[in-house]
């Protein structure tokens, strides 16, 4: 049968085609192959109970698909670098109940809280006539007295994405960006003489080859806030951590929380990363200025990334692999001018570098070099810093 057009029927053709075609679009778009990068070695795990989970040297668990059932909590135990968590799935992620990267308070003992896994310890107290020591990590907050926060001579609070402190002259800076690459955690807070900084909130990084979601019945939540100082007057507190979730789908309540838990630190980092928001709910992260959220589907994992690697301490070996973000403890009388043996993989430049030194008690201080990473894969550099005596240090290295 010959069929003849109007040219109003013209026009619902071309209009009904335009609309297929645009659903045609729209259905490709939310079926987008993404790759977490898992290698499914865990298998499928379904949490029942409340469990911990040991990470491995490099942080990475592999899974095929994982569930945690309501009213279930998950934590985790650190390696020896402290790295982030990187949990990774071939199939769909399911959080029911509930996962804790946050940092520790300031305790009983009035010791430093205890970074969350992946993030920074608080500042030490000080001890007779030793002087407190400042906060773990990039935005680590400075050591100082317990007066009000509007003292500039108050210790300061961990920072992150915020400051927070209402005069201090002791906050932490600010670091990161918004895709959270590389992922980093929640820096401490300074010491002050009769009590430790809050420890900074951890980091974790969530991805699946197609789907992230959290359950919508008020109790499921991701928790990388910051501990609470330990005095009555300095805001000493850890900053919240960091939160990413990548998989072409993300939908439920982003029941994420990176603030300090008592709004004596900053606030930490959280990223989205999808194609298909439908049925997500971003009215319930806190605080809301640390939502960031796109489409890159990127873990920050993929590939030959850069890396520094601590290579040795004080002419002391390191395994492989130490990442220069994790902690060396150095023993008492290990002081004086050391060399610290730096490594630069991947860059394909010349790479600015920070060396810090942050002694349980004292100032921290800092070295700056450059590695020329331009030529041979990996580069070293070594940098001559100075170890204060008697007192166990810490070194990280950071890009400038």
């Amino acid at each position: 049968m010959n069929m003849h057009l109007t040219s109003r029927t013209r026009a619902r053709w071309s209009g009904l085609a335009a609309g297929l075609l645009a659903l045609t679009s729209f259905a490709r778009a939310q079926t987008v192959e993404f790759n977490a990068g898992s290698t499914g070695a865990l298998g499928d795990v379904v949490i029942t109970n409340d469990t911990q989970i040991v990470l491995p040297a490099d942080g990475v668990l592999h899974y095929k698909s994982f569930t945690i059932v309501s009213n279930a909590a998950v934590s985790f135990i650190k390696n020896a670098n402290n790295t982030p968590v990187y949990l990774l799935s071939q199939g769909e992620v399911t959080i029911g109940g509930r996962i804790y990267v946050s940092g520790g308070g300031s305790g009983g003992d009035r010791g430093p809280g205890l970074g969350g896994i992946g993030g920074f310890d608080g500042g030490r107290r000080g001890v007779d006539e030793l002087p407190p020591g400042d906060g773990q990590g990039p935005g680590g907050g400075l050591a100082g007295t317990e007066t009000d926060s509007s003292d500039p001579e108050s210790a300061g609070s961990g920072s992150f994405l915020t400051m927070k402190g209402n005069g201090s002259t002791n906050l932490g800076a600010i670091y990161g960006n918004a895709a959270l690459i590389p992922l980093i955690g929640g820096s401490g807070g300074g010491g002050t003489p009769t009590f430790g900084g809050g420890g900074g909130g951890g980091a974790i990084l969530i991805a699946s080859n197609s789907k992230i979601t959290i359950n919508n019945d008020g109790t499921s939540f991701i928790d990388a806030t910051g501990g609470e100082w330990g005095t009555g007057g300095a805001f000493n507190g850890g900053s919240g951590g960091a939160v990413k979730l990548v998989a072409p789908q993300v939908t439920g309540p982003i029941r994420i929380y990176v603030q300090n838990r008592n709004g004596t630190g900053g606030s930490g980092r959280i990223r989205l990363d999808a194609v298909n928001y439908s049925g997500a709910q971003f009215n319930h992260h806190s605080p809301a200025s640390s939502l960031s959220y796109g489409s890159m589907l990127a873990t920050g994992i993929e590939g030959n990334l850069p890396q520094l690697e601590l290579v040795s301490v004080a002419g002391k070996a390191l395994p492989t692999g130490n990442l220069a973000t994790g902690f060396i403890l150095l023993p008492n009388g290990v002081s004086g001018d050391q060399p610290v043996v730096v490594r630069a993989r991947n860059f394909g430049s010349q790479v600015p570098i920070r060396v810090v030194i942050a002694p349980d008690n004292g100032k921290t201080a800092y070295v700056d070099g450059v590695i020329v990473n331009t030529g041979a894969n990996a580069a070293e550099v070594t940098i001559a810093v100075n170890i204060p005596a008697n007192s166990p240090a810490k070194i990280n290295v950071w890009t400038r």
